[in-house]
This record gives C-alpha cells, structure tokens and sequence, in this order.
C-alpha cells in the first residue's frame, strides 16, 4: 500500500479548508451604536476598526438616503495623546447607492472627528483645567 497516497488526501483537505476561509469575505460585525467601535479603534495595534450599523441610527441614515444599503461605519486613529488610551479619532459612515439629485446613484459618506479616552470621557491634554474650571464655576442659570 502507498503511504504518501493517505497524506496527500489530509493535506488536500487542510488546503482546501484554508483557501475556503481566505477566499471568504468575512461580513463586518454588526452594531447598534458606533462606541464599541471607537473603543476597538483606541485599543487595536493599527488604530483603526470596521463595522456595520443597524438599528434605529441605521433606519434614520436610510430615511434620510433613501438608499437601502448597509450603513458601514470606518474609525481610524488620527492622533495619539500622551494620556494613556486616548485618541484623536476619525469616523467614517458611508452608504452605496444614494441617488443624486440628478437621479443617480452614488457613494454618500460624512466623516467627523474627535478626541475621545477608553473610558469615553475626552483628554486633558492641552486643556487649561484651571481656566475650565472657573468658566464653568462661573456660569449663571440658563
């Protein structure tokens, strides 16, 4: 009997196997709001994280496009603070198939930025606490 017979039938196997899971796009993990995924941005070693949003924001963003698509949601890691785990942060949402006025369909995205910690509270770094402090202290009722 052929020995190299019954290992080149596992190894087949174990190929095939491994090109199925490279081959297959993986789907972005779904979200209801986008802070799981800033999180995920200020804690990855690229600073950056990709999902999808679903959900009330979802609807809203649907309503508003009148596109059907995913909502895709892009947070990518501007800035590094010297405070442990905070981040100046990009956020990209971005729909396909938004018609135009002129009646065709396009890519519709809107990014913003902001400075946020892990513990979703925004860094000092360059703040003047003091002066904060008696602004703040200083307001009258609204």
């Amino acid at each position: 009997m052929n020995a190299s017979i019954f290992l080149k039938q596992p190894l087949i196997a174990v190929l095939l196997i491994s090109l199925s899971a490279v081959a297959a796009p993986s789907r972005p993990a779904e979200y209801t709001n986008i802070k799981p995924l800033l999180v995920e941005a200020i804690d990855a070693a690229d600073g950056k994280a990709n999902g999808t949003i679903v959900g009330p924001i979802a609807d809203k963003f649907r309503t508003t496009t009148g596109s059907v698509a995913p909502v895709l949601v892009r947070v990518s890691t501007i800035k590094s603070f010297k405070q442990e785990g905070c981040r100046r942060l990009n956020v990209r949402m971005s729909q396909a198939n938004v018609m135009t006025t002129d009646g065709k369909a396009t890519d519709f995205g809107i990014d913003y930025g902001f400075n946020m910690c892990r513990n979703g509270s925004p860094p000092t770094e360059g703040m003047n606490l003091e002066q904060a402090g008696k602004i703040l202290g200083n307001r009258g009722p609204d």
